[in-house]
C-alpha cells in the first residue's frame, strides 16, 4: 500500500510554513552585504527591483497562475505587486524596505508563497518594547513578561491608542505580518503589537489600558526603549512553552508524553525519532493501558509527515493508518507545477535524498514526471496515484483505544497540520491547546534568491487539488488551553483534569 507522504521540501534548509511570520530566524549570517543600499533613493530602487521580480518568479513558477481551481490568484498576486510598489516609493531605509517586502507577503495571505526579507545584521534596527512583552492566548493580548514596576504578568491588554486591541491588531500588525482570518495566527503574531522593529508605517503606540486579573484597570503611557538582550531568556517559553528533545516520556506513571518539536529534524533527532518508535514498540502494552497518550506538537513548524505516520502507525497498527489514510485522501490529486526552474530543483533532491530510501524513490518519480511534462509543454506533472487496495475494507478495529491528546500549537502548519489530519482519523484523538494554523493547496516550497540578496522568494513546486482538508481550513480545540504559561508542568496539570474526568466531544 502506497504511503501519502508530504515532503516540505523547502524544509531541508529551515522551516518554511513560518518564513512570513518570522523572518528574523532566517537574517543573513554576514554582518554586511556588498553595494548595500546607503540612500533612500536607493533602498527605494531596489525595493522596486526585487518586487517585481518576486512578481515575475511566481508568475513564472506558482502553480496558482495556471490553477483553474482557484481563477482569482493572478489578479492577487498582481494585488500584492501593487501595493508593495506604493509602500516602495515611501522607504528610507532597510526597515522600510523589510516592511515592504512583508506587504507582498501578507497580501497573498499564504505561508507557502510570497516573499521574506533576509538583512544582515548590520541594518537591522534594534527591537524596542515599552518594558513588558505580550501574547494572545484565547480571546485576548496578556503580559507575558514585564520590568514595569506598573506592568504585571498576567494582566490584560484592553486597548491602545484608544482602539480596542482586536480592530486595532487587524489594522495595523496583520498588515505585515500573518493571516489576520487564522486564529492560529493571533497566537502566534500578537506579541508583534508590542515590539517596535523600525517599521515606518506602524509608529510606535502611545498608550495602552490594561485589566488585572481582579477586575482592577488601570492605563499606561508608553515609554519605548531599547530591549535589553538579558530580556531573551525570558521569552524562551513565551509561546510554545518549554522544548522537549523527541522522545516518549512518563512525566506521570499513567500519562505518556511523545514530544515531537519537530518534522525536519536534524542528524541527531533523526536518531531520536529512530529510539522513539523503538520505544514505541517495547512499551506498546504500557501504552495500551496508559489514562492518556499525548501527542506533543509544540514548536513544530513542519517538515516531511514521514515522522507523525510512524508514530500513528506504532500507535494505531500500521494496516489500519495507511487504510484510513488512503479513504481520507482518495479523491485527492497532486499537480506539481512543471516550470523549468522547479523541475530542476526538485531533480537537484534526488542527490538530498539519497540517505532516505522511501522519500528518494518518490522525488525519482516525481522528477521524471515533471521532466516528461515540461518537454511536452504541459504546465502539471499530475502525480500517478494507485488504486486503493480493496482487501483491507475488513480491517479490524485498532487496540489503541485510550485517550490520544494532541497539544497543538498556533504556528501548526504544513507537516505539523499534516499531523493533526492523520491522528483525526481517530475518534479517541482530542485537541488541546489552540487553534492550529492552516495551509493553502500550495504546498513544498524552495527559495530563490531576488537581485538584492536582501530577500527571498517563496515558491511552492505543487497544488493538491480536491484535499480532503480545503483550502485555508485549520483545527478548533476540543480543550482550548489558554493560560499565559504553556510549560509542560502547566499543560501536563491541564491534561491530568481531561485525564480524570473526561472529554466532552
Amino acid at each position: 500500500m502506497k504511503k501519502t507522504i508530504n515532503i516540505s521540501l523547502g524544509t531541508l534548509a529551515s522551516c518554511l510554513s513560518v518564513l512570513a511570520t518570522n523572518s528574523h530566524a532566517l537574517g543573513n549570517d554576514n554582518d554586511s552585504i556588498d553595494n548595500l543600499p546607503s540612500t533612500a533613493l536607493q533602498w527605494q530602487a531596489v525595493a522596486k527591483q526585487d518586487i517585481h521580480y518576486a512578481y515575475q518568479q511566481s508568475a513564472t513558477n506558482h502553480p496558482g497562475i495556471l490553477d483553474s481551481h482557484n481563477p482569482g490568484f493572478a489578479q492577487l498576486l498582481e494585488n500584492a505587486k501593487q501595493q508593495a510598489l506604493v509602500l516602495a516609493e515611501k522607504i528610507k531605509d532597510a526597515p522600510g524596505y523589510e516592511a515592504t517586502i512583508a506587504r507582498f507577503n501578507t497580501v497573498l495571505q499564504d505561508g507557502h508563497a510570497g516573499a521574506v526579507a533576509v538583512l544582515p545584521k548590520a541594518v537591522k534596527q534594534p527591537r524596542r518594547w515599552p518594558g513588558f512583552s505580550v501574547v494572545w492566548r484565547g480571546d485576548g493580548l496578556k503580559v507575558y513578561y514585564s520590568e514595569h514596576d506598573k506592568v504585571t504578568k498576567g494582566d490584560k491588554v484592553i486597548r491602545c491608542n484608544d482602539t480596542p486591541i482586536k480592530p486595532l491588531m487587524r489594522n495595523t500588525l496583520f498588515k505585515f505580518h500573518g493571516q489576520v482570518e487564522q486564529p492560529g495566527h493571533w497566537w502566534n503574531q500578537g506579541w508583534r503589537l508590542l515590539i517596535d522593529d523600525g517599521n515606518p508605517f506602524l509608529p510606535p503606540l502611545k498608550t495602552c489600558d490594561f485589566m488585572q486579573s481582579n477586575g482592577v484597570a488601570y492605563s499606561l503611557q508608553l515609554q519605548w526603549v531599547e530591549r535589553p538582550d538579558s530580556v531573551s531568556q525570558h521569552l524562551v517559553n513565551a509561546y510554545n512553552g518549554d522544548k522537549l528533545e523527541v522522545g516518549l516520556h512518563w512525566p506521570v506513571e499513567d500519562i505518556a508524553w511523545i514530544a515531537m518539536p519537530t518534522f525536519a529534524p536534524n542528524e541527531t533527532e533523526k536518531s531520536n525519532y529512530q529510539q522513539l518508535f523503538a520505544d514505541l514498540a517495547r512499551q506498546r502494552e504500557q501504552l495500551l493501558t496508559a489514562t492518556a497518550v499525548v501527542l506533543d506538537l509544540r514548536h513544530n513548524q513542519g517538515g516531511s509527515t514521514y515522522w507523525s505516520l510512524k508514530v500513528a502507525e506504532q500507535l494505531w497498527g500500521q494496516q489500519i493508518v495507511n487504510y484510513r489514510k488512503d479513504k481520507h485522501d482518495e479523491k485527492s490529486q497532486v499537480w506539481w507545477r512543471a516550470s523549468k526552474d522547479n523541475t530542476q530543483y526538485v531533480e537537484s533532491l534526488i542527490t538530498v535524498l539519497r540517505d532516505q530510501p522511501e522519500m528518494h524513490e518518490m522525488v525519482k518519480a516525481v522528477s521524471v514526471g515533471m521532466r516528461a511534462s515540461l518537454e511536452a509543454g504541459k504546465p502539471f506533472y499530475v502525480e500517478h496515484k494507485p488504486q486503493a487496495n480493496n482487501a483491507l475494507k475488513q480491517l479490524a478495529e485498532s487496540d489503541f483505544k485510550n485517550k490520544a491528546i494532541v497539544i497543538v500549537p498556533g504556528q501548526c502548519g504544513s507537516a505539523c497540520l499534516g499531523a493533526v489530519d492523520t491522528f483525526k482519523l481517530f475518534s479517541n484523538t482530542v485537541l488541546f491547546g489552540a487553534p492550529s494554523s492552516s495551509d493553502s493547496t500550495y504546498m513544498d516550497v524552495r527559495l530563490a534568491d531576488t537581485p538584492s540578496g536582501l530577500s527571498k522568494v517563496i515558491i511552492p513546486n505543487k497544488v493538491y487539488v480536491n484535499r480532503a482538508r480545503g483550502n485555508g481550513d485549520f483545527y478548533q480545540p476540543d480543550i482550548p488551553f489558554n493560560e499565559v504559561e504553556w510549560t509542560t508542568e502547566a499543560i501536563l496539570e491541564g491534561i491530568k483534569k481531561v485525564a480524570d474526568k473526561g472529554v466532552r466531544r
